[in-house]
């Protein structure tokens, strides 16, 4: 009987003890890269087309659409946004993933009055590309010369001639020239932004022309006519 007991004990104990069988977990979620979006706009509040948006210290970058919109996969949770317009103020903007914002430049000049009307909508980049002869003030990728600007100021140097007038009265200066880079990389329309004198503007646009054809700027991929403006130095140093 003692045995019987025991028998029946043993075999209730050994079937309380099987493992429980998990319910299968459903399939993980899927992980989504952090991005923010937001639009651009002047200080009264009308979109800015082909604003450069890039995250600081990454590749990433884009530019606002016809609407001033934007959207810009980011790097991690927090990134800090620069935000670039000819005839603008640059601007810095911590932001957050998942965010949406909306940011005013800032003009160089005095504030632009409202439209008395509806507000014009300004073609895409993408489509200002299709145009042979649109000048982007900005692209998503910038014209750059062979080599970089190192290479471009070793050029500088060994291309440019000082003025002998400058020369004569010992004399420094440095030109600012401004210029298109077409979707070759040739450059043309090329004036001085802002001269000197004594010589110096008309050798700084002599040696702009006698530059080598530039990697040309790209919108989605494809090369687009992009304005650029270099400094061209010219240092004294005495012939003692």
């Amino acid at each position: 009987m003692l045995l019987s007991t025991l028998l029946v004990v043993t075999q209730l104990l050994a079937a309380g003890s099987s493992p429980t069988p998990k319910a299968n977990p459903g399939p993980a979620a899927a992980l989504v890269a952090p991005a923010v979006a937001g639009r651009v706009t002047n200080e009264v509040g009308v979109p800015l087309p082909g604003v450069f948006v890039a995250v600081q210290g990454t590749p990433q970058a884009t530019s606002t659409n016809a609407a001033g919109d934007f959207l810009l996969a980011l790097t991690g949770t927090k990134s800090v946004l620069l935000f670039k317009c000819q005839g603008y103020r640059d601007q810095t903007l911590a932001v957050a993933a998942g965010n949406s914002l909306t940011v005013k430049m800032q003009s160089l000049t005095k504030a632009v009055a409202p439209p008395a009307g509806p507000v014009p909508v300004a073609p895409a980049p993408e489509a200002e590309a299709a145009n042979a002869n649109t000048v982007l003030k900005f692209s998503e990728v910038l014209p750059s010369f062979p080599g970089g600007e190192s290479a471009y100021y070793a050029f500088v140097r060994q291309t440019a001639h000082f003025p002998e007038e400058a020369l004569k009265q010992g004399l420094s200066g440095t030109v600012y020239v401004s210029f298109v880079v077409d979707q070759q990389g040739r450059i043309v329309d090329a004036e001085v932004a802002k001269g000197c004198g004594h010589g110096f503007d008309e050798e700084a646009l002599r040696v702009i022309r006698l530059m080598p054809w530039w990697t040309p700027g790209l919108v989605a991929g494809k090369p687009v006519r992009v304005a650029r403006t270099m400094s061209v130095p010219f240092l004294f140093r005495s012939r003692d």
